[in-house]
């Protein structure tokens, strides 16, 4: 009888370590991974060294009426024009919601986007950059915001890249204004 209570008194003891040693593993993991980093900077410069570039190029070309906002949201600039209990709005609106354009000329005065410019290099020949593009030039032709495509460069004619951009501006005011 002896042996079978130091048996027994051993389990708990055993029992009660095994349960100790597990509390204590538990709350280590749990506090490590509280602390644990989830996320991190993607790199360290908002635009790449092309896109740096060109934003360089339009700081030259543009005149102080217009601000130059570089990777804006889709969504932050058009907005899905079906009721939200339709069954296309939120298929429609997840199309826009997470892409983004290179740059958005507005208008200083008010913050209105005058033109969306896209730089289109080499990706996008690929047939996923290819049907995206066209789902962002008709997301803008239906909103009557004008897009202009332009191939990065590691050079820009500041003057040919004034007349394109102050054109598609133009024909952006000519065609709200038209009958």
């Amino acid at each position: 009888m002896l042996q079978n209570l130091d048996t027994f008194a051993f389990l708990i003891y055993a029992f009660l370590l095994l349960f100790a040693a597990m509390a204590i593993f538990a709350f280590f993991k749990r506090l490590l991974f509280v602390n644990k980093r989830i996320y991190k900077a993607k790199g360290p410069y908002l635009l790449s060294p092309g896109e740096n570039k060109f934003f360089d190029a339009l700081t030259k070309v543009l005149d102080s009426n217009f601000y130059i906002c570089p990777k804006v949201r889709i969504a932050d600039l058009v907005e899905v024009d079906l009721p939200e209990n339709s069954k296309d709005f939120w298929k429609s609106f997840n199309k826009i919601s997470q892409k983004h354009v290179d740059f958005v000329i507005c208008n200083r005065s008010d913050f209105s986007p005058k033109l969306i410019i896209e730089l289109d290099g080499g990706s996008h020949n690929d047939r996923s950059k290819t049907l995206r593009d066209a789902l962002v030039d008709k997301v803008f032709k239906d909103a009557d915001i004008p897009i202009l495509h332009i191939k990065p460069s590691g050079f820009y004619e500041y003057k040919t890249l004034r007349e394109q951009i102050s054109h598609s501006i133009k024909n952006e005011v000519a065609s709200t204004h038209s009958p």
